[in-house]
């Protein structure tokens, strides 16, 4: 038999194979769920990582100088492995892509999810660690919900994210339990059963009711509970960071945007401060004064840590004022200008709960 009719029937035996190889392969019912089974977050790499990589740059080197060296003697059975090669890569290469894309958007990702942050918590040399990792869970999902087409899509991944917070979340209070003192474990436990009893209060005065936004409304309270319950996390990683001795700085609060309460250390809000972008680009505040009512309005950053408040024209009980946000520990609002009956020039307003 002539060279080139042997060549020809090797190649197409391996794409045989290969052919026959990809398809016997059935798929998960969920490829999503594959995929976050098999990948853990990313870690910071360690030293042994390092070396690792330096014993494969070495060997890659070898294999580089090697591969020139047969180049320089062409074979035709090597010509024709090679070329089988690249084609079984580029079809596993293919395949890969195509599972990465397919989503399950009907799987339950709760326990993947408990798996993830249990794998972040045992990993971590420190609190200051550990919140950096669960940031590189939630990026990982994050590529998930990226391939949500649909508006139902969009709101069930959007749940992923604010699950990963609150199974964070859960973690930790397991563990400053078992860390605090009595008299410590008290205080930050009537702190949380308050804040746990606000969240409902809270997304409604923040986005309203379903019946206002519509299909919409499960991301937009998912999103405003992964933003709080976050927050939280941070609150609580801090107080157990104190009672393990450890270093911990807590993320810079937004100096414009957030959500403070009045809560007279109750589970109840009293009063609220809402600073954030409205629809239209302006920067708009609610501020809901206890047993006196609820104002509206813009405001303009002086740049100084001030924001000055006007309340719209349309409302008749016309307010101006400066509200100062003080990161974790609250916000006031102080009247400057107020008509007759409604507020008092002076009148100073604390919201010292930080959601």
């Amino acid at each position: 038999m002539k060279k080139g009719a042997t060549i020809f029937l090797v190649t197409c035996l391996m794409f045989s194979l290969v052919a026959c190889s990809s398809g016997g392969n059935s798929k998960q019912s969920s490829q999503a769920k594959k995929a976050t089974q098999t990948q853990r977050p990313t870690l910071p790499e360690s030293n042994e990582t390092e070396n690792n990589e330096t014993e494969n740059n070495k060997t890659e080197k070898g294999t580089s100088a090697k591969e020139e060296q047969t180049e320089e003697i062409p074979s035709e059975n090597s010509a024709t492995e090679n070329s089988s090669a690249k084609a079984e890569q580029e079809a596993n290469n293919e395949t890969e892509l195509n599972d990465e894309l397919e989503v399950d958007f009907t799987y339950d990702y709760s326990e993947d999810i408990r798996a993830d942050i249990d794998y972040v918590v045992s990993s971590s040399t420190s609190l200051q660690k550990e919140l950096e990792n669960v940031e590189a869970v939630i990026q990982k999902y994050n590529l998930l919900a990226e391939e949500a087409q649909s508006q139902g899509e969009m709101n069930v991944s959007s749940k992923w994210l604010y699950v990963i917070w609150d199974t964070e979340l859960n973690n930790l209070w397991s563990r400053f339990s078992n860390s605090a003192d009595q008299q410590t474990k008290e205080n930050i436990l009537a702190d949380q059963r308050n804040w746990n009893d606000m969240k409902e209060e809270a997304v409604f005065e923040n986005i309203g009711l379903s019946e206002e936004n519509g299909s919409m409304y499960p991301l937009l309270e998912n999103s405003f509970l992964e933003e709080i319950t976050r927050n939280r996390v941070y609150v609580l990683a801090n107080e157990l960071a104190k009672i393990k001795g450890e270093s911990f700085i807590m993320p810079e609060k937004s100096a414009k945007y957030g959500f403070f309460v009045d809560n007279q250390g109750t589970g109840s809000i009293y009063s609220s401060l809402i600073t954030r972008q409205g629809v239209s680009g302006d920067d708009e505040a609610v501020i809901s004064i206890y047993r006196l009512g609820e104002i509206k309005g813009v405001f303009v950053d002086n740049g100084n840590g001030e924001l000055s408040f006007a309340s719209n024209d349309a409302d008749t009980r016309m307010v101006k004022g400066i509200i100062k946000i003080n990161g974790w520990d609250g916000a006031s609002f102080t009247v400057t200008e107020a008509s007759e009956g409604f507020l008092s020039v002076g009148e100073e307003f604390d919201f010292p709960f930080a959601f």
